[in-house]
Order: C-alpha cells, then structure tokens, then sequence
C-alpha cells in the first residue's frame, strides 16, 4: 500500500549539485589559470579584473561571483600560484629519483633550476617586486609566501627521504633557494650565459660535502626526518644560532681535510680561467 504523501520521501538532487559544484570549481580555476596570465603578460599593474574575464572567456557577472572584488581575486591567485609551484617541484623531482636507491643531488639541483626558469617563478618575482609598494598585494602575498615556506620544507623532506636526516639539511635548502633564485631574478638583465653551468656545478659540490653525513649512507626507504618548520624564511633556517653553527662547522671542515676530487676540479677550473685571460 502506497504511503501517504505527506509520508513519503522527497527525492535529493545530489547528483545536480555535485555538477554545479564541479562546475564552478573549474570556472573558479580558470579565472585563476587567466589571473596568472595576465600577471605574466601584462604584468601586476596593469592586470585588472577585466582583463582577466576576458582572458578566462566569462561574463563579468560570473567573474564577480567568485571574486567580488580585486583583492579577494589576487589573495586566490597568489594561494593558486603556491599550489601550483610546489606541484611541479613534488612532481619534477620525484619522476627523477624514482627508483633511485640514494638522491641524485645534482639531477635535484638541474630539475630545481629548471623550475625557476618556467612562467610560475617568473610570477612570482613579478608579484615580489609590485609587492614593495602596494600595500594590498603585500598583505595577500606575505603570508601565502610564509605558508609555503612552511610547506616547501615538509614536502622536501619528503620529496629527499635520506637528505632530510642530514645535520645540515635546512642550510642545504637555505642555500640552495637563495643562490638559484637570485641568479633566476638575474637572468632578466645580466644574462650570466656560462657562468649558469659553473655556479650550478659548484652548488652540487658544496651540497654533496654538506651531505656528506648521509649521501650514500642513508637510503630513499628511510622514512622522511618530521621537520617542524618556523615561519618565514625559518622553514628552511631554523633558528640563527643552529645555522649559524653549522656555517662554522662546515667551514672548519673544509679548511681541515685533505683535498678531494672536487677540490682539485675547482682548481684546475681556476688555472684554466687565468690561463685564457
């Protein structure tokens, strides 16, 4: 016997909603996909939200929906950028050290540098400089740069399983973004040509003698070292009393040991460079 309507159950339109919602999602992505766009083509100042619904081909109705206003869409597309850079890094470096049973330090190094010479750094860049003198995007970009710094530490010591257990892990990845970072920001107006080749080789030596406390030792398998990162740049730091010891201590090593391999290459590499002069 039928049940009384009053009784019955209304029927849910989930699956609906669950469309509309992945819909919205990816009109919400495109506008963000077309915000970096316009950051790289255009540049910050000149990116305004018209632009950016014209280049993500919405209605400016639609555009306003998801960003009511220019700063809730900049505050998105800094957080979109984030995301988006640590993707490719987690992605790039471990298609590389798949199966690999230590890390290759110096493949790491070339893929990071890769990385930083493709469209999301040189956004970033773009978004650090406009930053200094607009007070908006610098209340957006300062703490979605310390959430990533928080997040790039965790995933590389992830992404760097056995690296990560080294006492001289954080001055490794400090070192490692300053150096590659600054020369990327240089290539805009220095173009440092050869000297690209001799600084990245230079880094893989100097990080294989900071790691040598694990490189070879310890394997891939290990499980990640748990990093409790500070904000800031300190995701990478630490405190300035624990770099700062481990500066001195590696300096103390390099001026006590015997030379190496490495060392007798950087010097022939110096003979060459005042012979040709």
């Amino acid at each position: 016997m039928a049940q009384p309507k009053a009784h019955q159950k209304k029927r849910t339109k989930a699956p609906d909603r669950t469309w509309q919602q992945t819909k919205s999602a990816a009109t919400r992505n495109l506008i963000l996909d077309a915000a970096l766009d316009c950051f790289y083509d255009l540049g910050y100042a000149r990116t305004t939200t018209e632009r950016v619904a014209r280049k993500a081909g919405v209605s400016r109705g639609a555009m306003l929906h998801h960003f009511p206003s220019r700063f809730e869409l900049i505050q998105a597309a800094v957080q979109h950028l984030s995301t988006q850079r640590l993707a490719t890094f987690e992605r790039a470096e471990m298609r590389i050290q798949r199966n690999a049973e230590h890390t290759n330090v110096g493949e790491g190094i070339e893929a990071y540098w890769r990385q930083l010479n493709s469209k999301p750094f040189v956004v970033f860049h773009e978004l650090q400089v406009a930053a200094r003198t607009d007070p908006d995007l610098r209340k957006a970009l300062l703490p979605a740069v310390r959430e990533f710094d928080a997040r790039w530490v965790q995933l590389s010591s992830q992404v760097f399983p056995d690296l990560s257990h080294s006492r001289n892990f954080r001055l490794g990845n400090l070192i490692t973004t300053f150096l590659l970072e600054g020369m990327a920001v240089n290539q805009f107006t220095r173009r440092p040509g050869k000297w690209v080749n001799i600084v990245l080789d230079d880094l893989k030596s100097r990080l294989g003698e900071l790691f040598e406390d694990v490189v070879g030792v310890k394997p891939r398998s290990t499980e990640p070292r748990q990093i409790i990162p500070d904000t800031g740049i300190g995701a990478f730091a630490g405190s300035e009393t624990t770099i700062s010891a481990a500066a001195a201590r590696n300096s103390t090593a390099r001026k006590t040991r015997a030379p190496n391999t490495t060392d007798r290459a950087r010097a022939a590499r110096k003979t060459n460079a005042k012979e040709s002069t």
